[in-house]
């Protein structure tokens, strides 16, 4: 074992561990949660906040559930599928990242990084379901356009986070 694989495997366990848990989260407050909705969700609302389309219930609890948990399931599934075969990578100093003695760190770390990827998006679903809820609680149903631009704005920080992070990763060459 390596010097860099305990670090590297604890970073992937840490990842599973915060996408397991939130992926747990969703799925109970999606089901939980949806009960308190009216029969008929207020689910598009415009750009005053006020709603203009309503969906049943149940259909909206489960377009949100599918968004929540099987979207981010599917695509870290994917990418990590994909990256635990990959041999032929457009990255920048690809020469290096991908030569034999550091290909098995460099596919570990961008399914780790998918990993956070699909963290983020299950904390997306999770804040818009919130915010849904918090807007059919008001009659008539009102979305806080305040709070959602707050969430797009923080969620859209993360994301640059997340594609500075593999960019910089893959600048520089890093040490064995």
């Amino acid at each position: 074992m390596t010097e860099t694989a305990t670090p590297k495997r604890a970073a992937r366990a840490l990842a599973l561990l915060v996408f397991a848990l939130l992926l747990i989260f969703a799925a109970i407050f999606v089901t939980a949660d949806s009960a308190s909705l009216p029969a008929m969700v207020a689910v598009h609302f415009d750009a005053a906040g006020r709603a203009g389309a309503f969906a049943p219930r149940g259909q909206y609890q489960t377009v949100v559930l599918l968004l929540a948990v099987a979207l981010p399931v599917a695509v870290v599934g994917i990418m990590a599928f994909a990256y635990s075969r990959a041999i032929d990578l457009k990255l920048p100093n690809r020469d290096y990242w991908l030569a034999p003695p550091r290909l098995e760190r460099t596919r570990a770390f961008l399914i780790t990084h998918s990993i956070w990827l699909g963290s983020l998006m299950v904390t997306l679903t999770c804040f818009v379901h919130w915010l849904v809820l918090d807007a059919n609680l008001r009659r008539p149903p009102e979305l806080s356009n305040a709070l959602f631009m707050a969430g797009l704005g923080i969620f859209t920080a993360c994301m640059a986070a997340w594609v500075a992070t593999l960019m910089i990763t893959f600048r520089r060459k890093g040490g064995d």
